[in-house]
């Protein structure tokens, strides 16, 4: 047999390994010895909890509770669930003769219990490890004696051949792409350092830090979707323990490191320890991480955005690089390698000294009572920006749809809620009141007709769909026009602003310090022209035709637009048609926006129902709890707005002028043509009227494609204003889509 066919390719191998956590626990990681009934969960990647909440059957409803929404400024926050959370114990193992259970929380809920004497102990600690105290940035001299690296490699690393080193500061990963590399472990004191675990994972978080505390790197909200552990990296995360003679080359004759650890689970003073790991990016999240609306966009992997505050507080120098990509105040999306120890704080006081850990409402102990803790961590960070796949003229048409019959049978839900909720009240004063009316019991007919089209509406059934491909449809708006004078208020008609329904696609170009080649061909998508359709509609008891208004200027922005939710997930795939084009005030202040047009309107559906438990009670009127924590998702986003100037812009290929618009006139109205050139190379940020001329744009900051998640997403838009002479100004939005194309 040749070498050839008796080693399988870095390739073959590389995608046969390396499965989340979850995987491992529900396969692999299981006793050898298994009772004769199990009730094991199947393979998931989703987070395996120790101690799941309790299943809440689909009947179940959830009560409004009034006086939680009599006390907050965000009438969302209103609705509390009345679903008791319960937690079940586990009875001690055999043998243990612990006064804790086995595995599970103590009566008190003061302790979660890792009890070594059983197979699951390791993951009771892993699913609880954000519970452990954290020694990394204290300053206790064990923990300041473990000295931590995370190398990133060209190629997958081997003992005796020299990597190729990768700074990640300056090199940018896509899906599909191999994570290679090693960590470095040192003990630089004189004394041997035991430990109960070792791991390396590769992992995705979504984390707001605390805006209060610039120094408090305990975030506010963290949620991790995205978790790979290499096994073969990580020590006492497999069955059966590192054994000696176990590596093939227990000592790196490049550098002299030592490759294994040993049995002992000892970090030895004077050695350099050395694991090798290797991932691959995943193409997407898996349908587990938006397991509560199974929306598409969400399990997409989003790009890297903000600084993580851990990020800063291994790697403060990167502070002074941070790249402007216009993330919210202390959000970021992440991806890191990360190397942790966890052991047992009594086996480390006897040779360094007392370790004081805050006491925190629940710890993590053994069967014993001893606690763990973390005794050091690092995350080597580095960046991450998906490849998109162009969606096809009918893949981007049904999309649209989908989300447009998702949005509207959300508000529908809402809105019957509050009927049932009004006739209730109706007929008691009435006095008609025959019985209880249990509402959240009844199936609505748009939750059935939303399943039926969650059927019907997916990529596979695309050829199923009818358009009509002659039909042009148009983004559009209206504006009155008024001319105003000390005595009356004359109409001269209505504006029209339009648009053909077009999304504008946009090349991603890297900064400056990731770019490995010319950007000239992805720069050219940065000038495009929008056709602009102007009309005015006479009134029609006019007899003569009015003076038309004067167009004074023209002006185009680029806007970003993020989103955030902190606490629940975001129910909806948002669009640009869901959201935009829905108020033209003729005022110069934009109101046609997210919060006005999104979070106000669900606010008020929510102050409705507030209105209604009060008059009700909350033990007679429940909802679904589904449905509340949506409604409390839309009520509590975040939004924020950053928009940036078109310098270049021209009318129909030449600098603005009053005249350059030409009205055709008729008896009815007018109307007028034109094409709007943009060139986003010239993109002018508030604040930086002194940028040196000729600079470019990507150059100054950087637009990540856009995406959503459950709790985050970017959309991109170009606002055009026309003013007026009168003083009005209209205001029309057309989509951009950043995209990263290989």
């Amino acid at each position: 047999m040749s070498s050839s066919e008796s080693q399988p390719s870095v390739e073959d191998t590389i995608g046969t390994i390396l499965p989340s956590y979850g995987m491992f626990t529900s396969t692999v990681g299981m006793n050898v010895t298994v009772p004769e009934t199990t009730s094991e969960e199947p393979p998931t990647y989703a987070p395996v909890q120790s101690l799941p909440p309790p299943t809440i059957p689909a009947t179940t409803t959830t009560t409004l509770d009034s006086a939680s929404i009599a006390t907050t400024s965000h009438v969302s926050s209103a609705f509390n669930d009345s679903v008791a959370s319960s937690r079940t114990s586990v009875t001690g193992g055999s043998g243990s003769g612990s006064v804790f259970e086995a595995s599970g929380i103590d009566e008190n809920g003061s302790f979660i219990i890792a009890d070594e004497n059983t197979g699951s102990w390791r993951e009771t600690i892993l699913d609880n490890v954000h519970k452990l105290p954290n020694l990394t940035f204290e300053s206790h001299k064990i923990s300041q004696a473990v000295d931590l690296e995370v190398h990133f490699t060209k190629e997958v690393c081997e003992p005796g051949k020299k990597p190729t080193l990768i700074q990640p500061e300056i090199y940018e990963y896509k899906q599909g792409d191999l994570l290679n590399g090693y960590i470095l472990i040192r003990n630089t004191s004189d004394k041997p350092i035991p430990y109960e675990m070792f791991y390396v994972l590769f992992e995705g978080n979504f984390m707001i830090a605390n805006p209060a505390d610039v120094l408090d790197r305990v975030p506010v909200k963290i949620r991790k979707f995205l978790e790979m552990f290499d096994f073969g990296a990580s020590w006492r995360l497999v069955y059966d323990d590192e054994l000696p003679g176990s590596c093939e080359k227990p000592i790196d004759p490049i550098d002299g490191t030592q490759l294994c650890f040993g049995v002992k689970k000892v970090i030895l003073p004077g050695v350099t320890y050395k694991r090798l790991f290797t991932f691959r990016i995943p193409n997407n999240l898996l349908d587990s991480e938006c397991n509560d609306h199974g929306l598409s966009k969400h399990v997409e992997m989003p790009p890297t955005l903000g600084l993580s505050r851990w990020e800063v507080a291994h790697y403060p120098e990167r502070a002074q690089s941070k790249i402007k990509d216009f993330s919210m105040m202390n959000t970021s999306v992440s991806y890191g390698v990360m190397a942790r120890f966890i052991g047992r704080k009594s086996t480390w006081e006897a040779d360094f000294g007392k370790i004081n850990t805050t006491a925190d409402e629940t710890r993590i102990v053994n069967s014993k009572g001893d606690e763990y803790i973390i005794l050091k961590e690092l995350t080597n960070h580095f960046r991450v920006v998906q490849n998109n796949t162009p969606a096809t003229d009918s893949e981007r048409l049904m999309k649209l749809l989908e989300n447009k019959l998702m949005y509207n049978n959300l508000i529908l839900r809402i809105k019957e809620k509050i009927d049932h909720g009004n006739q209730l009240i109706e007929s008691i004063e009435k006095g008609n009141f025959s019985g209880s009316i249990d509402i959240g019991k009844q199936l609505t007919e748009t939750e059935i007709e939303l399943a039926k089209c969650s059927q019907l509406y997916r990529p596979d059934h695309l050829r199923d769909a009818k358009f009509n491909p002659d039909k042009k449809e148009y983004y559009e708006t209206f504006l009155p026009l008024l001319k105003k004078s000390i005595t009356r208020t004359k109409n001269l008609g209505t504006l029209r602003l339009a648009t053909p329904k077009q999304e504008y696609c946009v090349s991603y170009i890297p900064p400056v310090r990731f770019r490995t080649g010319p950007i000239d061909d992805l720069a050219k998508s940065w000038k495009f022209e929008i056709p602009l359709e102007l009309s005015i509609k006479f009134p029609s008891i006019s007899t003569k035709s009015p003076q038309l208004p004067t167009i004074k200027s023209i002006r185009a922005e680029l806007a970003s637009l993020t989103i955030k939710s902190e606490k629940y997930a975001i129910p909806i795939e948002f669009n640009h048609d869901l959201i935009f084009n829905k108020q033209n005030t003729g005022e110069f202040l934009d109101r046609d926006l997210f919060f006005n047009n999104v979070t106000k309107p669900f606010r008020k559906y929510s102050t409705e129902l507030y209105n209604i438990v009060q008059k009700l009670g909350s033990g007679n009127f429940r909802m679904e709890r589904r449905l509340v924590d949506d409604l409390k998702a839309v009520c509590n986003l975040d939004d924020r707005c950053m928009n940036m100037i078109v310098q270049d812009f021209n009318v129909n290929g030449q600098p603005f002028k009053k005249d350059a618009i030409k009205w055709d006139v008729t008896q009815e109205g007018a109307t007028a043509s034109v094409k709007l050139g943009v060139n986003l190379e010239s993109l002018l940020l508030k604040g930086e009227e002194n940028v040196k001329k000729g600079s470019r744009s990507y150059d100054r900051f950087t637009l990540v494609p856009d995406f959503q998640s459950c709790f985050m997403g970017r959309m991109y838009h170009i606002r055009l204003t026309v003013h007026l002479s009168n003083g009005s100004f209209s205001n029309i939005k057309v989509p951009v889509r950043i995209q990263k194309v290989v």
